[in-house]
C-alpha cells in the first residue's frame, strides 16, 4: 500500500483534490484528517455536483473528549463550502459514528457498496 499512497497523496495534494491537517501539541502530532474532493453530476440537492470526502480522522487515545475532532471537523466543513461542495461524507468508525453524529452529520441509509 505505501507505493499507492505515496502515489495517492502526491498527486492529490498537489493537485488540490486532497487536503489534510495535523492537531499538534508542542511538537508531537495528536490527531489527524483529510478530505478528498470529488465530482459528481450535479443533482437537486448538490447543483455543482461536488462532494467533500472525509477520511483519516484520528485523535491520540489521551487527547479524546478534548475538543480536537470538533475543530477537525469546523476545518472540514469550511473547507469544503470553500471548495463548493454540497455535501461531507464520511465512513466512520463506531466512535467516530458518535462524533459526527454530535457534530451534525445524519446517516444515510440508501449509501451501497460493492466490492470486489
Amino acid at each position: 500500500m505505501k507505493p499507492q499512497l505515496y502515489e495517492y497523496y502526491t498527486k492529490h495534494l498537489e493537485n488540490g483534490t486532497f487536503v489534510s491537517w495535523l492537531a499538534v501539541d508542542d511538537i508531537k502530532v495528536v490527531g489527524t484528517s483529510g478530505m478528498s474532493f470529488v465530482e459528481k453530476p450535479p443533482y437537486y440537492s448538490n447543483p455543482y455536483g461536488k462532494i467533500g470526502l472525509l477520511s483519516s480522522m484520528y485523535t491520540l487515545k489521551e487527547y479524546r473528549r478534548k475538543g480536537i475532532a470538533k475543530k477537525s471537523l469546523d476545518r472540514v466543513v469550511n473547507e469544503a463550502k470553500d471548495y463548493g461542495c454540497g455535501a461531507v461524507q464520511i465512513t466512520a468508525s463506531n466512535m467516530g459514528v458518535l462524533i459526527c453524529t454530535d457534530y451534525g452529520f445524519k446517516k444515510n441509509e440508501k449509501f451501497m457498496k460493492y466490492a470486489f
